[in-house]
């Protein structure tokens, strides 16, 4: 038996499914606090991935976008079921590419660990940590989780939390004793915090792929229904990436070369694999 839908059912569901580039003039763009790409400034949103973003939106004639601040766990989902239209920058994986359209990647970035200052545990890698009784504090659902336990971290020394803000207070306590997430970021954030009591884990030795330190790429995420509008915000991210203009952007917020190279010709879709 054929299912057969209502002329209303059938209206409804195409505006649900509409590419916003059709539907509507307006983005709505998922972010959370995690400089330098992106982060409330005086009551508004900027930082690398914002900027990037609303640079590329612009050439594709879309100018109102809005900015709406999450929680790092509601970001897949939130996209995934259409409450707004795309996500900040996330590590590809295959198993995020499941529920999510990725664009191409805009960086790639290498990991470091924030500890108390004079590193008590001596941490200096992944595997320094698991060989040590360091316990690890993670934002949950990131990619470091799976790094950390592949290194040979226990479940049990591994403590998630729900943003960056409960890990820094939960090693400043000493319920923890590392965070891993991007170098990158990490020195924006102590940069912003100015608290003698953290450092950065320095020096740090990175996890080796292939013989090369082991890197991943963030890119924007969409709802898997957004085909033809990711296609033709890939078709402009070409374009931008890599240029002057894309550079002096970014430049401001730490990003150089060693972050943008890499990305230059990564392709989601073969990370997705």
């Amino acid at each position: 038996m054929k299912t057969t839908y209502s002329v209303f059912a059938v209206a409804t569901m195409a505006l649900l499914f509409a590419e916003p580039s059709k539907a509507q003039d307006k983005v709505v763009l998922a972010y959370i606090e995690e400089p330098p790409f992106a982060a409330t400034i005086n009551g508004q949103a900027a930082g690398s991935d914002v900027d990037v973003a609303k640079a590329v939106l612009a050439k594709m004639g879309v100018t109102d976008v809005e900015l709406k601040k999450v929680e790092f766990a509601e970001l897949l989902p939130g996209v995934a079921t259409g409450r707004w239209t795309m996500n900040t920058a996330l590590f590809v994986t295959p198993e995020r590419c499941k529920t999510v359209a990725y664009s191409n990647p805009i960086w790639a970035l290498v990991d470091g660990m924030i500890v108390r200052a004079g590193n008590p545990k001596h941490i200096s890698s992944y595997a320094s940590a698991a060989a040590s009784d360091a316990r690890l504090g993670v934002v949950k659902g990131t990619v470091q989780v799976g790094t950390a336990k592949a290194a040979g971290v226990p479940a049990e020394r591994i403590v998630e939390f729900g943003a960056q803000e409960e890990i820094v207070a939960a090693i400043k306590a000493g319920r923890v004793d590392a965070y891993p997430n991007s170098a990158l970021g990490h020195r924006a954030l102590l940069a912003s915090l100015k608290d003698a009591d953290l450092a950065l884990a320095q020096p740090f030795e990175l996890p080796v792929d292939n013989g090369r330190p082991k890197a991943g790429f963030g890119a924007f995420s969409f709802n898997q229904a957004n085909g033809a509008f990711v296609t033709r915000f890939n078709e402009e991210l070409a374009k931008f990436l890599g240029s002057e203009e894309h550079r002096a952007i970014v430049a401001k917020y730490g990003l150089g070369k060693e972050e943008i190279t890499p990305a230059l010709t990564a392709k989601s879709e073969a990370l997705c694999k």
